[in-house]
C-alpha cells in the first residue's frame, strides 16, 4: 500500500489510558479498528505515550547492528521534543501497516529503513507534539503562540503554565490528532545530525537485549537438524538407536527438511546428532562442481542469448579508438553472520508462536502458516535482535524447519544451527562472469562500452517466495514461479550497478544472460552492486591506464561537474592525499552509486619483500542528510571490512553438489591484525537521507584491485584477490 503523511496518522486511540498515534486500520469489513479490539487485526500504533509519560516507539524494521532503532528514535525525538534517551522502543508486530512503503513487505533490506521512514516518523513526532500542545491549550486557555513544547513539557512564555506530557495525556487522548504539521527547519534541529549515542547499546552491553538465540518459552527443548549435504536430496532412511540411548535425548525423527534430533539442551542434541546415521537420496543433474559452473558461465559469455538492459548508441565509428577488453569472474559467497540461524516455535490452539531474528517477519509468518496449514493470522512472530543479517535473515528456511519439528513434537522447541550448518546451507551470493570492452580515443574519450553479464538470477528463486507473503494464500505456486522466471530474464538484482553507469561514455550497452544453477541464492550485502562495481570500476581503471591518464582525473573527465560522483571523488582524494603518498605506498580508487547513496574509496597498500599489505582505507559518502554521524561512519567501516573479507578470502566452492567450506578456518574473515586504519568523510548534503547499510561495500574490492595493480603491475580480474 502507498501512504501519504496525511493517511499515515489519522486517529488517536485509547488503550489503557495511553495516547496512541498510528494507523487507522481496517479489518475484512472495512470498518476502522481501535486498539484493544478483539477483532482479527489490531491497530498497530507507531507512537504511544503512557499515563506516566513513558514514550514507546514501535520499530517497523529489523535491528541487526545497523543502528535503525537509534535512527528512528532520533527522528521522532526531534519533532516530539523529547531527548532520544527518553524514548523506549519495541519491535513492531507483523501487520501490513508496517510494510515498507516501497517494497510492500515488512522487510529490512535495500538500505531503505531511514530513507523511506524519514519524513513519516518525523510527522509522527510532530503530530504527537502538537496534539499535546492542543491539550495544554484546552487546559490552560492560552493560544498556540503562547506555548512551547520543549524537553517533554509544554510551557508558557511567562512560566505560569508548565505541564509535563504525562499530565497532558488524559486530555490529549480525547482530542482529534493534529495532522500535517509543519516539520522543524534544519536550523532548529537539536539531535538530527548530532546525536550519536546508540539507544540499544546498554541492552547489548548488559545482556538484556533479546536475540533469537535467547528465546526460551517454558518447557522448551532444543533441536538440531541433519540436512542433506547437497541441495536437492531427501532422507531415505536413518538409524538412531545409539543417539536415543544418550542422556537428555528426547526424540529423533525425519521431517521434510532432514532428521531432527531433539534433546534437553544444545550440547546433548549436537552430541546425539553425531551418532545418527542418515542415508540421503543421491544428487542428480549437472552443474554440481565449481569447475563445471565456472565453465558454464564462461561459455555463456560467448553465447547469443542475452537480454538487453541498456542500449545507448554511439556516435563514433565502431573502429575508432584503441579497443580494450577484459573478462572478470566472482565466486559464490556466504553471509557468515556471527549469530548462526535459529528459531523457536510453540504451538497454540489454532496456530503457533515463533521467536526469531528476521529481516522479513511477514515472510516468516507466511512460511510458518504454510507448514502448519493454518491462516497467517494464526501465526504470531516475535521478532528479536539479529546477530548479523546481510540479507541472509530475509529467508525463512529456519522458520519452516522449526515449525515442522514443533508440529511433530507437540512441545515448544528451539532449533539451533551450527556454524557448519550456516556455511553449508546458506542462500548464497551468486557466482557471476562478465565480459566488457570499450574504445579509448587519443584524447581520453571512451566509446562503445559493452558489458555482458552471465550468471544465475537471484530473483528467479527469491521473488516467488516473497510473492507468497504478498498475495492471498490461495494463490498457487505455479503463477508465482512464472513471475520469477519472467523477471529472471532481465534480473535487476544481477545487473544493478552496471546499467546505471554514470560516466558520459559515447555509447553504452549492458546485457544479461541468466544461467540457472541448482544452488539456493539470496541477497548478499549490496546484492548485484557487490560484483558489478568490481567489474565496472576495475575496467574503468584499465581504460585510464590505456589512455595514460591518472585514474582519478580520468573518472572526473567523464563525469559532469555537478555530479555527486565528482564530489565524493574529490572528498576522498583530499582525505587520502591522492597522488602524493610516500615511496613504497600505492593507491587505488573507485566510486559507485548504490541505494541512492554515492561512495568513493581509496585503498592504500605497501609492498615490502614482495608482500603487499593493507595500509589505509579512505572513504567519502554522500548519503543526503545524516541522521546519526557516527552510525554512518560505523556502517561505512563495517561495509568495507565485509567487502575486504570477501575480496581477499571469500569463496564458496562445491564438489559433487556439496559445499566444501564449513567454518571460519576455511572461509576466513578479515582479522583485526590485518584490518587497516580507516578514515570516513561525510559529504555535507541537505537532500533527504539515503542508504548507508550497504553502499560502503561495493567500491572496496575494485579500489583494492586497482591498488594492487599500481603496486604490482598485474591486473587481477577474478575474486578473491591475491596479496602475495
Amino acid at each position: 500500500m502507498s501512504l501519504t503523511r496525511r493517511q499515515f496518522i489519522r486517529n488517536v486511540s485509547v488503550a489503557g489510558g495511553a495516547l496512541t498515534l498510528g494507523f487507522q486500520l481496517t479489518g475484512c469489513s472495512g470498518k476502522p479498528l481501535q486498539l484493544g479490539s478483539d477483532a482479527d487485526f489490531q491497530p498497530n500504533a507507531f507512537l504511544r505515550i503512557e499515563p506516566d509519560g513513558t514514550v514507546i516507539l514501535q520499530i517497523p524494521k529489523a535491528e541487526m547492528g545497523q543502528g535503525v532503532i537509534t535512527g528512528m528514535v532520533t527522528l521522532v525525538a526531534e519533532e516530539l521534543e523529547v531527548h532520544p534517551s527518553r524514548i523506549d522502543y519495541a519491535m513492531a508486530p507483523v501487520h501490513s501497516a508496517f510494510g515498507d512503503p516501497e517494497m510492500r513487505l515488512q522487510i529490512t533490506g535495500g538500505s531503505a529503513s531511514i530513507r523511506v521512514y524519514h519524513e513519516i516518523l518525523r510527522q509522527v513526532g510532530a503530530s504527537a507534539r502538537e496534539t499535546l500542545v492542543a491539550a495544554a491549550m484546552q487546559q490552560s486557555g492560552l493560544d498556540r503562540a503562547s506555548l512551547e513544547a520543549r524537553d517533554g513539557r509544554v510551557r508558557s512564555a511567562d512560566g505560569n503554565v508548565d505541564l509535563g506530557y504525562a499530565e497532558l495525556v488524559p486530555v490529549a487522548r480525547a482530542l482529534a490528532v493534529v495532522s500535517d504539521v509543519a516539520l522543524k527547519p534544519a536550523d532548529q534541529w537539536r539531535w538530527i545530525g548530532r546525536y550519536d549515542q546508540r539507544v540499544d547499546a546498554v541492552a547489548k552491553t548488559d545482556g538484556s537485549a533479546r536475540f533469537g538465540m535467547d528465546a526460551s518459552p517454558e518447557g522448551c527443548l532444543t533441536a538440531v537438524l541433519l540436512r542433506c549435504p547437497w541441495f536437492d536430496g531427501a532422507v531415505e532412511s536413518f538409524e538412531a538407536a545409539e543417539a536415543l540411548a544418550l542422556p537428555g535425548v528426547v526424540a529423533v525423527f525425519a521431517t521434510d527438511f532432514g532428521v531432527a534430533v531433539v534433546a534437553e539442551g544444545y550440547w546433548p542434541a549436537r552430541q546425539a546428532a553425531g551418532k545418527v546415521r542418515v542415508n540421503f537420496t543421491p544428487p542428480g543433474g549437472g552443474l554440481r562442481d565449481s569447475a563445471a559452473i565456472s565453465a558454464a558461465l564462461e561459455a555463456a559469455l560467448d553465447g547469443e542469448d542475452f537480454a538487453s538492459v541498456r542500449d545507448d548508441p554511439a556516435t563514433a565509428a565502431a573502429e575508432q579508438g584503441e579497443r580494450v577488453s577484459a573478462r572478470y569472474a566472482v565466486p559464490f559467497l556466504a553471509h557468515a553472520a556471527m549469530e548462526p540461524l535459529n528459531a523457536t516455535c510453540r504451538l497454540t490452539a489454532d496456530g503457533c508462536e515463533v521467536w526469531v531474528g528476521s529481516q522479513a517477519p511477514d515472510l516468516a509468518r507466511d512460511v510458518a502458516s504454510r507448514v502448519l496449514g493454518v491462516p497467517r493470522e494464526a501465526v504470531v512472530i516475535h521478532n528479536q535482535f539479529l546477530g548479523g543479517g546481510f540479507g541472509r535473515r530475509a529467508a525463512a528456511d529456519n522458520v519452516a524447519e522449526v515449525v515442522a519439528i514443533a508440529r511433530e513434537l507437540k512441545q515448544p522447541v528451539k532449533l539451533v544451527w551450527s556454524r557448519e550448518d550456516d556455511m553449508r546451507h546458506d542462500w548464497y551470493r551468486p557466482a557471476m562472469a562478465g565480459a566488457i570492452e570499450a574504445r579509448v580515443h587519443p584524447d581520453g574519450r571512451v566509446s562503445h562500452w559493452q558489458h555482458r553479464i552471465a550468471g544465475p538470477s537471484i530473483n528467479q528463486q527469491v521473488l516467488p517466495v516473497m510473492m507468497g507473503a504478498m498475495l492471498p494464500q490461495w494463490v498457487p505456486g505455479g503463477p508465482r514461479q512464472w513471475v520469477g522466471d519472467f523477471v529472471g530474464k532481465k534480473d535487476f538484482a544481477s545487473v544493478e550497478g552496471s546499467k546505471e553507469l554514470p560516466y558520459a561514455f559515447d555509447g553504452v550497452s549492458v546485457s544479461y544472460r541468466n544461467v540457472p544453477v541448482p544452488i539456493p541464492l539470496g541477497y548478499w550485502r549490496s546484492v548485484g552492486h557487490s560484483h558489478n562495481a568490481f567489474v565496472v570500476e576495475s575496467f574503468v581503471d584499465e581504460l585510464a591506464h590505456a589512455a595514460g591518464i591518472d585514474p582519478l582525473a580520468f573518472r572526473r573527465q567523464h563525469l559532469p561537474e555537478s555530479a555527486r560522483q565528482r564530489r565524493v571523488l574529490d572528498a576522498v582524494a583530499r582525505a587520502a592525499n591522492w597522488g602524493n603518498v610516500p615511496a613504497g605506498r600505492f593507491q587505488g580508487i573507485a566510486v559507485h552509486d548504490s541505494f541512492h547513496s554515492c561512495v568513493a574509496e581509496v585503498v592504500e597498500v605497501s609492498r615490502v619483500d614482495g608482500k603487499v599489505r593493507l595500509e589505509h582505507v579512505y572513504c567519502a559518502i554522500d548519503c543526503g542528510q545524516v541522521i546519526n554521524p557516527d552510525i554512518v561512519k560505523d556502517q561505512m567501516i563495517g561495509g568495507i571490512v565485509f567487502a575486504l573479507s570477501a575480496a581477499l578470502h571469500g569463496e564458496i566452492t562445491l564438489k559433487d553438489g556439496a559445499v566444501e567450506q564449513s567454518n571460519y578456518h576455511d572461509y576466513p574473515l578479515l582479522r583485526q591484525t590485518d584490518t587497516p586504519p580507516m578514515t570516513v568523510v561525510l559529504v555535507e548534503s541537505s537532500a533527504p537521507p539515503t542508504g548507508v547499510g550497504e553502499p560502503g561495500t561495493p567500491p572496496a574490492a575494485p579500489a583494492l584491485a586497482n591498488a594492487l595493480f599500481a603496486a604490482t603491475g598485474e591486473r587481477q580480474r577474478r575474486l578473491p584477490l591475491r596479496l602475495g
